[in-house]
This record gives structure tokens, sequence and C-alpha cells, in this order.
């Protein structure tokens, strides 16, 4: 939808989205996955908890039935080299270490705990041999870590974009973004 289509057109190397539930945000974020996998470079994705992780993981296996999978380890490899790893955020800070990543997509950003810490002493590290992505996503939650990093999206530096879209209820109580 065009609120998906302004964020793709303006994206940066950080990303932050703080936008309303019914937004497509873990719709945007399987699909910034599967992309990077597809053409063979690594991505990882994060979420505050397990439950929450296992929705993305049945999701991403029905998008990508060739990939194999290796459930154990929450990992996807596709078939041209590229992979999808999944981290709970409580295991994500020091299970990430040591790994490179194209692409890493933190859902429900605002929601982790820790999450400076696993930004700066995991996550940034991973993206630097390949000069990753990364995306922060969450629904809208004032102060801490996340709004942090939503300023510097609003900010001069030119690698980071942020980005705030509300979603609107009709009154046939279907969701839209204004």
């Amino acid at each position: 939808h065009p609120a998906q289509q302004l964020i793709r057109a303006e994206r940066k190397r950080f990303n932050v989205l703080d936008c309303g539930r019914r937004l497509g945000k873990t719709t945007e974020a399987e699909r910034e996955l599967a992309e990077t996998a597809l053409i063979g470079l690594p991505a990882a994705y994060v979420s505050p908890t397990y439950k929450m992780l296992a929705q993305v993981w049945r999701d991403m296996v029905g998008y990508l039935p060739t990939a194999r999978r290796l459930v154990s380890e929450n990992r996807l490899e596709l078939p041209g080299g590229g992979s999808i790893d999944m981290w709970s955020g409580d295991d994500a800070a020091n299970a990430m270490r040591g790994r490179k990543y194209a692409k890493v997509v933190m859902d429900e950003a605002a929601l982790m705990a820790g999450l400076r810490e696993a930004w700066e002493r995991s996550i940034r590290p991973t993206l630097t041999d390949l000069r990753g992505e990364a995306w922060f996503m969450s629904t809208p939650r004032r102060g801490g870590v996340f709004q942090e990093l939503f300023e510097l999206g609003q900010g001069d530096d030119a690698e980071w974009r942020s980005w705030k879209i509300p979603t609107a209820i009709t009154e046939d109580g279907t969701a839209h973004t204004p």
C-alpha cells in the first residue's frame, strides 16, 4: 500500500518504523528478509519473544518452500546461498555475536529489553562486513531507546531514516493508513 511504498522509496541504511498495528510492519519485515535471502545474502529477524517469532517462522516457511529448514536453530537456508536466522530478543544479544548479516530486522523493537546493548554490542557489528541494513519496527511507544533511534532518523544523519505512520480505523471497522 502507499505507506509501504513510501517507506521503501525513502529507505536508508538504518530505518525506524513507528507505525500503527495494522500498517503491515511484519509483512514488510518478511518481504525484506525474503528479498535479501533470495539474492544469496544472510539476513536475521529479531523479535522480543519466541512466541512472536513463531508466526513469522511459519510465514517464511510458506513463502520460501525450497528453503532448507533447520528448525532447532530457527534458520532457513536457500538454494542460492542466502539464509534467514530468527532470534528472540532474550537470546539475540549474545547469540548473534560473530555473525555477519546483510540485513537485520527487529520487529516490535520498542518491547525488547536491552535494545541499546543488543544494538551497540551485537547487532550493529554484524552489519559491518556486508555494510548491511537495520530495520527497527514497532507500534507507537513513547520514550526509551526506540524513541532515541526514531529521533536519529529525523535528524541530519545520512544513514538514518524514520517514519511515524498511524493506522486509522474506519466506521466499518477496517484499518487503513491515512
